[in-house]
């Protein structure tokens, strides 16, 4: 029986194989086994505790995937707190936001994130914080954390809290600031078990993801599912095709993990470059995070030399897994469904915003229960119940139909969420962004469709009058306040935005209107 503590699981595989293969990143020559992450994590945990560290606390990485960040997630495990997930994308006020947001009682922060100087960045972050609510101390740290203070230290007892906070996930909803997730470990243990059934993933396995460890799919679906089954995760610090497919060879890789726009671009490099990287081990592609499209699948299925792929649905509030096509026919035509929902999962079709359950077939939409499901929203109980009934229930405001074999054939979202490339993009913290320009007096921000990201930000802009709009000026307002996936690539100018009679936006009208394609 695996264990659903974070702490448990990792002392667990290194007693029963130290020498085992875990975490490989682009920057090391090897892979670090179980025993070895084991005694990182202890080491870890011992300078968490030097630092104040307990139960309930939280501690906040901002740094892109490595080695050092999973190794603090099982520290903070092993002190009994939590870690808050910070995207290595965010500007710099955007990383005040979220730290006056979480409060962290420790920051750490990776010498260089996405180029940057990452402890200059942070001092910036800090400083424009509140003095009630600055982390105790932050700490710059290479991928060995070895300078840490503590390391030395005695090493603590384990927490072994399963039901304890583990990751705080910002999530992006279609209004308002982004909530704070609480996935406690038995949420993303068990979601990583089902996952990897589900998708017919096991030990023998090496999964190659460049997926970020800030996203729940990156990180439950990958990092923690590979410590699960026992296969090798090999991952890098950010996406980029060559090093990606590098690591597929080198490691001789039989999975690839991605959003539908990696997958696009890695289908790109290769079809640039047949004979530049031996891809003959792949067998599985694991694909999710936004629609996968039929030609895309039949494209990245062939170019890639897939024997199937894997088609993953879900959301951070989830854990993240709701559904999976395995890729076998089992589901019907790939990218008709978003797959069978899995097995301990409980899921329902409603009538939206309410609690009656629609007959079989019927869109409305779906709301699950489970061990997985997040407890709510961190310091936002309106949010909460707003979300997650009283009894368990998440209503995931995505609409679809769900038939008697319980595959989910997904139709619309209830939210307005933007999902450019895998990244979500709640479209009010764009717009807010646009109205600080002076020559604007209204904005409505919009996913536009886009062949290579899923969506695009695009933005109808109406000026205040007697001004004029600059495109260039906003997309350099928006640069500077949003990390680079938020920031609009189509800005129009309109005279007024369509309204419904309820005077609210017409959000389709709107992107007819932003697109070229309105209604004549």
């Amino acid at each position: 029986m695996i264990p659903s503590a974070f702490d448990a699981i990792v002392l667990d595989r290194a007693a029963r194989e130290p020498d085992r293969p875990l975490y490989v990143f682009d920057e090391r020559e090897r892979p670090v086994s179980t025993g070895e992450f084991a005694d990182l994590a202890g080491r870890a945990a011992a300078a968490l505790a030097a630092l104040g560290v307990g139960r309930g606390d939280r501690i906040a990485v901002w740094a892109e995937n490595s080695l050092g960040w999973l190794v603090l997630l099982a520290a903070a495990s092993w002190r009994g707190a939590a870690l808050v997930t910070l995207h290595p994308g965010l500007s710099t006020p955007e990383l005040t936001a979220a730290l006056a947001r979480s409060r962290p009682r420790r920051l750490f922060v990776a010498n260089r994130v996405r180029d940057r100087d990452g402890p200059a960045t942070a001092a910036q972050a800090v400083v424009g914080l509140p003095p009630d609510a600055r982390p105790d101390g932050w700490h710059a740290f290479d991928d060995d954390l070895v300078g840490l203070p503590g390391w030395t230290d005695a090493v603590p007892a384990p927490a072994a809290d399963p039901d304890a906070t583990l990751n705080i996930q910002f999530t992006s909803g279609s209004t308002g600031p982004a909530k704070m997730v609480s996935l406690s470990a038995r949420n993303l243990i068990v979601n990583a078990r089902w996952t990897a059934d589900a998708a017919g993933l096991g030990t023998g396995d090496r999964i190659a993801s460049p997926l970020p460890l800030a996203h729940a799919a990156g990180l439950g679906s990958g990092a923690l599912l590979a410590l699960v089954t026992g296969a090798l995760w090999v991952s890098v610090r950010r996406f980029r095709s060559g090093p990606v497919l590098a690591q597929i060879a080198r490691h001789r890789c039989t999975v690839l993990q991605a959003v539908p726009t990696m997958a696009t671009m890695l289908a790109d490099t290769v079809e640039a470059a047949p004979d530049r990287f031996d891809l003959s081990s792949l067998r599985v592609g694991f694909l999710g995070g936004a629609p996968c499209a039929p030609a895309l699948l039949a494209r990245t299925r062939r170019v890639l030399g897939l024997d199937r792929i894997a088609v993953v649905y879900g959301q951070t509030e989830a854990g993240p897994t709701i559904s999976v096509d395995p890729g076998d026919g089992s589901c019907g035509r790939p990218g008709d469904t978003v797959g069978r929902i899995v097995p301990d999962l409980c899921a329902v079709v409603v009538a939206p915003g309410t609690r009656t359950e629609l007959p079989t077939g019927r869109p409305g939409e779906l709301l699950v229960r489970g061990e997985s499901v997040t407890a709510g929203y961190v310091d936002d109980p309106a949010a909460t119940r707003a979300t997650v009934t009283s009894d368990g229930w998440l209503r995931t405001g995505d609409l679809g139909a769900l038939g008697a074999d319980r595959i989910f054939t997904l139709t619309g979202r209830v939210k307005e969420l933007i999902i450019r490339g895998g990244e979500n993009v709640s479209p009010a913290e764009v717009e807010a962004a646009l109205l600080d320009d002076p020559a604007v007096a209204q904005v409505c921000v919009l996913g536009v469709p886009s062949p290579r990201w899923g969506e695009e930000i695009g933005a109808l802009v109406v000026a205040v009058t007697g001004a004029e709009i600059d495109p260039d000026r906003l997309t350099g307002l928006a640069a500077a306040r949003l990390a680079r996936h938020k920031v609009p690539t189509l800005i129009r100018t309109v005279p007024g935005l369509p309204l419904l009679p309820s005077g609210k936006v017409d959000r389709r009208a709107a992107l007819g209107l932003l697109t070229g394609e309105e209604e004549r």
